[in-house]
């Protein structure tokens, strides 16, 4: 018996088992430092695979825990319950192994035979140990996120796309591509249909032991897009002088703009910052044709769709900024004659990219700094809109770096190459987060 053929009985088992753990107490005890630069990471990645394949292994035994009901025979309120008691393991991470094991497994139906598994594809990436346990977590809640109303080929593309954030993400980026994910899975508005009534605002009693006043509450997305942009400006870290960095926490700058924010518009009307080189605005994408006939969505530069309704609201009172890229009014070219993008450029590059392009990153274009993919100081690069990408302050610092390098596709969205500790294929890779719409899947 190999153990790459499984086991039938629980003495084959428990061989398969003992050969497995001889062989990690030998790489326990390995000559790790023996081992340096990219092959030491190539082994490290090995590793996780094998952690990973176990988290597959775990979740077959506690399926079959779940289906054979020893909890119940041995007294216990539920399955998770018995595995804490009987691996030594947390709530946590007991709830976790069952909900997978339901999601990815195939269950038995009480009228006799097995219903498909909830989340299949899910299930094949955890057996091809491609997944982590975080990984697995985040999707399975995120799936329960999207509304029971959600028709099941469009459930089937939400599945789909998820599996493939967690093949190339870190499970930080993962929640965040997830989080954008349910935002935007919203046809006709189900998700959250009265948002816009539900909205609230409320000041707390000041507190005499910190003079500080407690501020909550409540916005759909249209009011949470305006704050962004009225505040993302002012809220920004303020420029080193004289080698001092800007030590205020995020939380502190974005209270401290809104405070500014509201105290000029009282006195001037008006928003003094500016982002990216812009006056704020909310930038709409939208279908003219069919908003003329008062059908259709649009789309915010951050990805928000926005329902018809509120488009034309957004619409009676704002100022229209027609963006035809390449048009004959916008000069999309400046050459070597200018080193930084002007607003025309800027405006086209952001409606393409709509944020950051480094894989995984959620920066929407008011974050970001324009680069120039061929360098315009080292490899005289020009100025120009097919030489621009958006990168957060961040990620733009990693691409000096010289690690990674950025390529545009044959259908002109930038890609990432990363460097060959990463993936040894260096094989490309989009942010496909700023471009996910209802009914697509990446």
């Amino acid at each position: 018996m190999g153990i790459g053929g499984g086991f039938s009985s629980f003495e084959d088992g428990q061989t398969v088992l003992g050969e497995v753990l001889s062989g990690v107490e030998s790489l326990i005890h390995g000559a790790f430092e023996r081992i340096g630069g990219d092959q030491l990471l190539e082994l490290g990645q090995g590793l996780e695979l094998l952690g990973r394949k176990v988290q597959a292994a775990q979740i077959r035994l506690v399926d079959e825990v779940d289906q054979q009901g020893l909890a119940t025979a041995r007294s216990c309120t539920s399955t998770a319950a018995l595995l804490r008691q009987a691996l030594l393991i947390s709530a946590g991470d007991a709830g976790a192994r069952v909900r997978a094991a339901r999601a990815t497994r195939p269950q038995a139906v009480p009228s006799g035979g097995e219903a498909p598994p909830v989340l299949p594809l899910l299930g094949a990436a955890v057996d091809a140990g491609a997944v982590g346990a975080e990984h697995v977590r985040c999707a399975i809640a995120t799936m329960r996120a999207l509304p029971d109303a959600l028709d099941a080929a469009t459930r089937w593309e939400a599945e789909q796309t998820l599996v493939g954030y967690a093949v190339d993400l870190d499970p930080d980026q993962f929640r965040k591509a997830a989080a954008h994910l349910v935002e935007v899975i919203n046809p006709g508005g189900k998700l959250n249909p009265d948002s816009a009534v539900k909205v609230e605002f409320h000041v707390g009693t000041r507190s005499a032991a910190t003079g500080l006043t407690l501020i909550t509450g409540h916005l759909d997305d249209l009011g949470a897009a305006i704050l962004r942009k009225a505040i993302d400006g002012l809220a920004a870290p303020k420029p080193e002088l004289d080698g001092v960095k800007d030590e205020r926490p995020a939380a502190m700058r974005r209270a401290q703009a809104l405070v500014e924010v509201m105290n000029f518009a009282l006195n001037h009307r008006g928003v003094p910052s500016q982002q990216g080189g812009e006056v704020p605005h909310v930038t709409v994408t939208l279908n003219w044709d069919l908003l003329q006939h008062r059908v259709g969505t649009a789309t915010l530069d951050d990805g928000t769709t926005l329902t018809p309704g509120a488009t034309r609201q957004l619409l009676c009172d704002a100022k229209i900024i027609p963006a035809v890229l390449g048009g004959h009014s916008d000069v999309l070219d400046l050459g070597r004659s200018a080193r930084t993008f002007n607003r025309a450029i800027r405006r086209a590059v952001a409606l393409r990219d709509k944020g950051c392009v480094w894989p995984g990153c959620d920066r929407p274009p008011s974050w970001c700094e324009s680069h120039h993919v061929t360098w315009w100081e080292r490899d005289l690069g020009d100025t120009s809109y097919g030489n621009g990408v958006l990168l957060c302050r961040y990620h733009h610092s990693e691409i000096h770096r010289g690690e990674w390098e950025i390529v545009f596709a044959p259908d002109g969205v930038p890609e990432l190459i990363p460097p060959t500790w990463i993936d040894k294929y260096q094989r490309p890779r989009r942010n496909t987060i700023h471009h996910l719409a209802p009914g697509t899947a990446a």
